[in-house]
């Protein structure tokens, strides 16, 4: 086996490696509902998206003071997410670039 061979096949092994670890990485996070107000539409998408991705609060509502997970796995293995709340006075709150690779707890509060 020559040494650009040897060389080639390192690197094709530590690249498959780094894409097995983005997509083992824990995309969970819990959201928080830390305001004085139930939310009642929760919709995310990866940051770039051109649309919103469903409401993942279906029939159910989050109380003041509760919290839920949300995982995050994709098959792309997108780290960036923005993410839109709507709450039961109509407030909307969008934030940009969520990295929930990073991210275990978000919070929305006052």
């Amino acid at each position: 086996m020559s040494f650009h061979h040897s060389l080639r096949l390192f690197a094709t092994a530590i690249a498959l490696l780094s894409a097995g670890q983005a997509m083992a990485l824990d995309r969970t996070v819990r959201i928080h509902n830390d305001t004085g107000l139930t939310l009642y539409r929760f919709y995310s998408t990866n940051t770039g998206a051109s649309r919103w991705g469903r409401d993942v609060m279906g029939a159910t509502t989050l109380a003041p003071g509760a919290s839920m997970k949300l995982n995050f796995d994709n098959a792309d293995g997108y780290c960036q997410f923005d993410f839109r709340a709507i709450f039961e006075d109509g407030t909307e709150l969008t934030r940009q670039g969520v990295n929930v690779c990073e991210t275990s707890d978000y919070y929305y509060q006052p």
